[in-house]
């Protein structure tokens, strides 16, 4: 007669397995198994060690210790003791089901459930492989969070030949086998994840750190593909920036809103989503698939965090290997590694931009103490030349002099006015970052100099688009100004009369943090994607006049405001520049 112990498995699990003590009437440091525990660390040799003790202990003729394959849904055969085994009947694997017919084995892993069987002839689960076999044990190896890792199974040649006492004994063996697998996947997940934080600590190349990242995510956790968004503030969508599978031909394309899909709800609730399949989750959009929806077996993503905002989304997925295994999914230990791996990554990327910002900071400082000592030694220079030619002027009046003369007076005026701009020029990048920051209605600022410029440049149509309610920023009024003045003024350099220039101030809140919108789009002849990474640059300029510190004044204002620039217009279609800015509360303005 079979006993399937199902009516007590809570009861098992609420007690835990029997100690050592209950097994045997001795303490644990005169027992076997502590002496097994101690002094075998390697988890192959242990595992066959406590295989061995089984049929010791419960006088069985053999036995197996089989670990679940969740790719294949299957169970293998991994280890063997006993009499009559053949390397043919060693190399089993077994369907895991309810399925009559499949083993006894089979079924505890598919269940969960202990099973003792008294009598194999009158068994629906029994599977014959040796004649001899009369009576079988089998106790599931349960890992973490009800996971069933395994099957410790043991036969006998004798009728009735286990009990409830045998079963005492195999559930603590069990109990020891299942932790030795689970301590090995914890030893190798936690060496890798060392390795990684050196490398994420002493690689520069961004790119190559974020492929690691992917790289070892999806060999640590078996996951079919892995991929990265990272948030790209300036369009307010995360971006694909690494991905493993099928998406790699995305990377820098695919984008989510937040919100959007299961990968964008993450960014934007700052929670992890872990989930059995995605075709029937109401979050998912399905607009980027590495695998098809209903090949996916499981779905995880969490997100990537810096100290104060979320950063991205390291999202993976495992495939359903065959329709009739099981769902392969991600466990509780599972998503505390994503978890890890994220935070690891997040550290890293905040680290990257401390150090951009940092030479970036020096880089300009170091400009800026060169330009402002020469922009004061030649500021005395002109300032001598010009009293000098106006002294000159002064006594030619006396003269008779040439109209050719006059020319050459009036030319160098003109140029030593065009020497002092170039001069004010360097003063101003020197004190971009030179902040006195309070409360700033960036609505009435953007307002006020839309309307200035309309009416300056009537043959320019302006459009201005705004929230209703008043935006805020903590910042430089006269700084800003001068930025937001700067992008206007250019726009209206390269259009031509019936040109457009829209201007779009909107406010929007990522994962917590409020920031302002500012978007200038102008329907000129666009900037060439060959010189984009450099408009930004101090000295670069396409213009004939002037020395090319327009935009890279205005980039280091919004920087030390905190913010982001990009140009993410196209070449024959017009310019198009996004900042991006800290919002405050109104009220917090008001009284400030």
């Amino acid at each position: 007669m079979q006993q399937n112990y199902g009516s007590e498995r809570r009861e098992w699990r609420r007690k835990g397995v029997a100690t050592q003590t209950e097994m045997k009437e001795k303490s644990i440091e005169d027992s076997r198994l502590y002496q097994l525990w101690t002094a075998i660390t390697d988890t192959d040799a242990l595992l066959k060690a406590i295989l061995e003790e089984s049929l010791d202990v419960v006088n069985a003729t053999r036995g197996t210790i089989s670990l679940v394959d969740y790719r294949t849904g299957e169970l293998v055969t991994k280890f063997v003791a006993g009499a009559g085994w053949t390397e043919e009947r060693a190399e089993l694997r077994f369907k895991i089901t309810h399925e009559p017919g499949n083993s006894i084995s089979s079924y505890v892993a598919y269940s969960g459930v202990p099973y003792i069987c008294l009598d194999v002839t009158k068994d629906p689960y029994y599977y014959p492989l040796f004649p001899d076999t009369r009576s079988e044990l089998a106790v599931p190896l349960m890992g973490r969070g009800g996971r069933v890792l395994g099957v410790l199974n043991v036969e006998s040649e004798k009728v009735n030949a286990f009990g409830t006492n045998e079963l005492k004994v195999l559930s603590v063996l069990a109990s020891i086998a299942a932790f030795a697998l689970s301590l090995a996947t914890y030893q190798t997940r936690e060496k890798a994840l060392i390795e990684l934080g050196k490398e994420l600590a002493a690689t520069p190349d961004i790119d190559t750190l974020l492929e690691r990242v992917t790289e070892v995510a999806s060999r640590l956790l078996d996951a079919d593909d892995c991929s990265l968004f990272l948030l790209d503030k300036s369009i307010n969508r995360l971006v694909l920036r690494a991905s493993r599978g099928l998406l790699r031909s995305m990377v820098g394309k695919a984008t989510y809103r937040l919100g959007e899909g299961l990968t964008g709800w993450v960014a934007l609730n700052n929670k992890p989503a872990r989930i059995n399949g995605v075709v029937n989750d109401p979050r998912w959009k399905g607009l980027y698939l590495e695998l098809k929806p209903e090949e996916i077996s499981a779905f995880m993503a969490v997100p990537v965090r810096g100290r104060n905002e979320v950063m991205g989304v390291l999202r993976v997925l495992r495939k359903k290997a065959h329709p009739s295994a099981p769902y392969y999914l991600f466990s509780e230990e599972d998503e505390e590694l994503l978890f890890t791996l994220a935070n690891q990554l997040g550290a890293a990327l905040e680290r990257e931009e401390l150090q951009r910002r940092l030479f970036t900071m020096q880089h300009i400082a170091t400009i800026g103490e060169l330009a402002a000592r020469t922009a004061h030694m030649i500021g005395n220079k002109v300032f001598a030349m010009k009293g000098a030619l106006k002294e000159l002027g002064l006594q030619l009046n006396n003269l008779n002099i040439s109209e050719s003369i006059q020319r050459l007076l009036g030319s160098a005026e003109r140029a030593l006015y065009e020497i002092e701009t170039l001069l004010q020029d360097l003063r101003d990048f020197v004190k971009a970052t030179q902040l006195n920051l309070q409360p700033v209605c960036l609505s009435d600022l953007v307002k006020e100099l839309v309307q200035d410029y309309a009416q300056e440049f009537p043959q320019i149509s302006f459009e201005l688009q705004m929230d209703e309610q008043p935006i805020w920023v903590k910042g430089d009024e006269d700084k800003l100004r001068s930025a937001i003045g700067e992008l206007i003024e250019n726009s209206v350099h390269f259009l031509k009369e019936g040109g457009k220039i829209t201007v779009r101030l909107t406010k929007s809140t990522w994962v917590g943090q409020k920031h302002a919108r500012l978007i200038i789009r102008d329907t000129g002849p666009g900037i060439p994607e060959k010189i984009k990474e450099q408009i930004f640059q101090p000295f670069f300029t396409t213009r004939a006049k002037g020395m090319g510190l327009g935009l890279a004044i205005v980039k280091g204002i919004v920087d030390a405001h905190g913010g982001t620039i990009e140009e993410r217009g196209r070449e024959g279609e017009g310019a198009l520049f996004i900042i991006t800015l800290p919002a405050i509360e109104p009220m917090q303005g008001g009284e400030n």
